[in-house]
């Protein structure tokens, strides 16, 4: 779900970004690294899930979920970087809050610049294949932040109640796959509805 203030954020930040000329210019270089750590990404995500799935190598490592759904969020990350690349804009070294900018930056090029969303009294937004895939990434995203802050502050805990915490926090291996694929298939139609939006381009 689309929030008014993200798009008004977007829009103030990358009105000023373009007028300004903050971006950096895109390279070959990068814009081959973007595209491959986005594939690169899901495919270890992938592989990753079908280890802990489908044999008992991993089932005793407790990481394997986060960094599956990590690994999927960034091959959404790395596939908007990707897609700005091909468009010449590169964040600027030193960028703050790189996760946020990316996102608003999704957000303003690929669904509100040009859109009804430009206009200050919108009402809403119609659908389109990059609203859908905006929505995917916002969502993992948000996910990824959310299961970064619960592992911190389960490690905290767990160093004060090891016992409780074992018992408490620890999801079931079959709730974990459960997430895991969730979270693939986001990062996976994400990647498809990007690629086709690239190809759309080159006709």
């Amino acid at each position: 779900m689309l929030e008014r203030k993200d798009i008004e954020q977007a829009k103030n930040l990358f009105e000023e970004w373009d007028l300004n000329r903050v971006w950096h210019s895109s390279t070959p270089e990068f814009i081959e690294h973007c595209r491959k750590k986005a594939k690169d990404s899901l495919n270890l995500a992938n592989y990753l899930l079908d280890k802990f799935e489908q044999t008992r190598e991993l089932e005793d490592n407790d990481s394997v979920t986060i960094w599956v759904i990590t690994l999927n969020y960034y091959s959404m990350f790395f596939e908007v970087e990707y897609l700005l690349g091909l468009e010449g804009r590169k964040l600027p070294e030193g960028s703050k809050d790189t996760h946020k900018t990316i996102y608003l930056a999704f957000l303003y090029y690929y669904v509100v610049k040009g859109s009804e969303l430009e206009q200050k009294n919108y009402i809403g937004i119609t659908s389109s294949r990059m609203s859908k895939a905006l929505t995917l990434f916002k969502a993992l995203q948000d996910e990824t932040l959310e299961l970064q802050r619960v592992q911190k502050s389960v490690k905290d805990l767990k160093s004060q109640r090891e016992e409780r915490q074992a018992l408490t926090y620890k999801m079931s291996r079959t709730a974990e796959i459960c997430e895991a694929k969730k979270s693939f298939e986001k990062a996976a139609e994400f990647r498809q509805l990007i690629e086709e939006y690239i190809l759309s381009l080159r006709r």
